[in-house]
């Protein structure tokens, strides 16, 4: 049985795993860090630069994991990609982890996403 004062601040969502953007405390660089599951979560550093699936790849074969940025409620959170998720396609960004001095991955960066006009916004030519 869940406590209640546990159930409560589950529920309404200040017990959650939200990505927050800091700076890794070794070498000062910009991370994403957050839990990268419901149970059995640790704590995980990735790089903010989304990639192309080729992108993946290279940070992988250098040793790297992988992690997707998904949407929650109210918050974004950090995904494990293992083989199953690897081998489908996501519309969702992949980022790799974060270690100091690590392969530069901003050449494998995914193109952002294009922004659809709103209502009364005029498409620029």
């Amino acid at each position: 049985m869940i406590p209640a004062w546990l159930k409560r601040a589950r529920d309404d969502g200040t017990a959650h795993r939200a990505v927050t953007l800091r700076l890794c405390p070794r070498c000062r660089a910009p991370v994403l860090t957050g839990l990268d599951a419901e149970w059995c979560a640790i704590s995980t550093q990735c790089d903010p630069t989304p990639l192309t699936p080729l992108g993946e790849a290279v940070a992988l074969l250098s040793g790297r994991q992988t992690y997707t940025l998904t949407p929650g409620r109210n918050r974004k959170e950090l995904d494990y990609r293992d083989e199953w998720r690897i081998a489908k396609p996501t519309k969702n960004p992949v980022l790799a982890e974060h270690k100091c001095g690590a392969l530069n991955l901003s050449a494998f960066a995914a193109p952002p996403p294009e922004r659809k006009a709103t209502i009364g916004e005029h498409p620029e030519y």
